[in-house]
């Protein structure tokens, strides 16, 4: 259960690291936004890969699907907390931790360039827009303990 707390910190850690990013140079915003913005994309192709891979069951569909549809929506950090518990069930926490903190530096560097100008308004849209993931994250812990 440590292993699954540390990697959701871990994991999180990538979309406030991103939105750092861009406040240190935000010259580079503007003629990155559009690897930023594939960048996301591969990711979420990576994790739904890796879940297919990793759990070829009817979960896998409904978590994959869950992820894609709220990217569309730009709220996908809950389904990347169930993401993370079904990577712990099917023994690919580490990479399923990993993708997530890549996919947050690249969504927080996006998150964080309206307000490149405010350094402290920047950090606290990222926080309040995705805070959603930590919390969703540690509400599945009871299911985490009563699987294992």
């Amino acid at each position: 259960m440590i292993d699954y707390i540390l990697t959701l910190i871990f994991s999180f850690a990538g979309i406030i690291l991103g939105g750092i990013l861009a406040l240190i140079a935000p010259e580079e915003l503007k003629s990155g936004e559009k690897y930023f913005k594939i960048l996301e994309w591969v990711f979420i192709a990576a994790m739904v890969l890796f879940i297919f891979y990793f759990s070829p069951t009817l979960l896998a569909v409904v978590a994959s699907a869950l992820l894609i549809i709220l990217k569309i929506f730009k709220k996908e950090y809950p389904a990347m907390a169930f993401v993370l518990l079904i990577s712990h069930f099917e023994k690919f926490l580490f990479f399923a931790g990993a993708l997530i903190f890549l996919y947050g530096l690249a969504s927080g560097t996006l998150q964080a360039k309206p307000f490149v100008k405010s350094k402290m308004k920047a950090l606290m849209f990222i926080l309040r827009n995705n805070i959603l993931y930590l919390i969703f994250g540690f509400i599945l812990l009871p299911f985490l303990v009563a699987y294992s």
